[in-house]
C-alpha cells in the first residue's frame, strides 16, 4: 500500500513542473509590430505601431499621431505612458494617467487585451488587437 502511495505521489510531483510550464504564455510576437484596434463604442479604427519601448497610435482618417513609452512588466503585461510631446498636444491623456495593458488571450493573428487606467481604478476595457500584415510586393 505504501509503495503505491509513493508511486502515486512521485507521478504527481513529476507532472507539476510540466503542467506549470504549459501555463506560461509567450506574448513575444506582440511586443513589436503593427496592430489594428476597433473602438467598441465609436467603431473608429486605430492603427498602433509598437517598436521596442515606443508605441505610436493613429486614428484612421485623422491626422494626429500620438507617441507613448512602453515598459514591459512581465511577459504579457506592459504600461503605456504618453511622451512629453503627446502630453503637450493632448491634455486628456495626462488626466488618464498610465495605462496598464495585459494580454489575456492569443491567436496566430490577434490578441485580446485588458486595459486599466491609473487615475480611474474602476475602469476596465477589453479589446481585440489584430496584427496588420504588410502586403508583399
Amino acid at each position: 500500500m505504501m509503495r503505491y502511495f509513493s508511486i502515486f505521489l512521485f507521478t504527481i510531483l513529476l507532472g507539476i513542473p510540466q503542467f506549470s510550464l504549459a501555463q506560461v504564455k509567450d506574448c513575444s510576437k506582440f511586443k513589436d509590430g503593427k496592430f489594428r484596434l476597433k473602438n467598441p463604442k465609436t467603431k473608429k479604427i486605430a492603427i498602433i505601431t509598437r517598436d521596442g519601448d515606443k508605441q505610436t497610435e493613429k486614428m484612421q482618417d485623422e491626422p494626429e499621431v500620438y507617441d507613448f513609452d512602453i515598459k514591459w512588466i512581465d511577459a504579457c503585461s506592459y504600461t503605456v505612458t504618453p511622451t512629453p510631446a503627446t502630453s503637450a498636444r493632448n491634455k486628456k491623456v495626462v488626466d488618464l494617467g498610465t495605462m496598464t495593458v495585459t494580454i489575456t488571450k492569443m491567436t496566430d493573428s490577434s490578441y485580446t487585451q485588458t486595459v486599466k487606467i491609473a487615475n480611474y481604478p474602476k475602469y476596465r476595457r477589453t479589446d481585440e488587437m489584430v496584427i496588420v500584415r504588410e502586403k508583399s510586393e
